[in-house]
């Protein structure tokens, strides 16, 4: 919800399922009722423009099946996902069941798909640890139905995030800047992605504009917990802003 509001976008949320967790990491997962998603989104579609999806994690296979009805039902909102699988403490944030759901369907119905290393790797079954890796496994994921990916590499030496399309590759390199101001990266970087296309751009743009609102959010991320620092979503409202832009107009006299 901050990404969305920082990129300009008003967002509106169905919760998939609760978690237990602190910048250390997640002790425990508990998912909503399949049925309770399903009617938090139809409600939401009967009264809101929806202009783009972002999806995250879903927690089960019964969910990713919601919400795999949902956005084929909707072809023409654009969506991404994020195939959370793990948390980076280790804990299993969706079943295996849930994995199948979407290698075998649902990244057929997304836009575009955004995995780490280790997401590709259990989805595609491939080792993916360098850059050619990560080529391998946005192929294998286009080749399974995705229309375009983007592995996202910053656990790398050097934040490198590899994008196919089907047709073409392109890296994005950037600085690996603070790895501790890392929580939540991931969430954040689909979730800005899919603001911008809500907007209007087109997907290399959205990447693009996605990758270097992430950069600065880790840059100024805060401190605080004993953990992974969060990201500073909301770093462009704490900018200095000039002195012409925060010295209010003298109004004229009025005869």
């Amino acid at each position: 919800m901050k990404t969305f509001a920082a990129e300009s976008c008003y967002g509106v949320a169905a919760i998939t399922a609760i978690t237990v967790q602190n910048t250390q990491g997640v002790t425990s997962v508990h998912p909503l009722d399949p049925s309770l998603l399903r009617q938090s989104i139809e409600i939401l579609l009967a009264d809101v423009p929806i202009k783009a999806i972002k999806v995250g994690m879903l927690a089960n296979r019964a969910n990713a099946e919601i919400v795999g009805e949902i956005l084929a039902a909707h072809p023409a909102i654009r969506s991404v996902l994020d195939p959370v699988i793990r948390s980076t403490s280790g804990l299993a944030l969706l079943e295996p069941e849930g994995i199948a759901y979407i290698r075998e369907h649902l990244l057929r119905h997304v836009r575009l798909i955004t995995p780490n290393l280790d997401e590709a790797a259990a989805l595609t079954e491939m080792k993916v640890e360098n850059v050619e890796g990560m080529k391998a496994a946005a192929q294998k994921l286009v080749e399974l139905g995705a229309p375009a990916v983007v592995v996202t590499g910053g656990h790398l030496d050097k934040a490198i995030d590899v994008f196919f399309d089907g047709a073409t590759f392109e890296t994005f390199a950037g600085d690996r800047i603070r790895p501790d101001n890392t929580h939540g990266t991931g969430c954040t970087f689909a979730s800005a992605i899919a603001a911008n296309l809500a907007q209007g751009r087109s997907l290399r743009e959205a990447i693009v504009f996605a990758k270097a609102y992430v950069t600065e959010a880790i840059r100024k991320a805060y401190p605080i917990g004993s953990g992974r620092m969060p990201l500073n979503h909301l770093y462009r409202m704490q900018q200095t802003p000039r002195v012409a832009d925060r010295v209010p107009a003298i109004p004229e006299p009025v005869h």
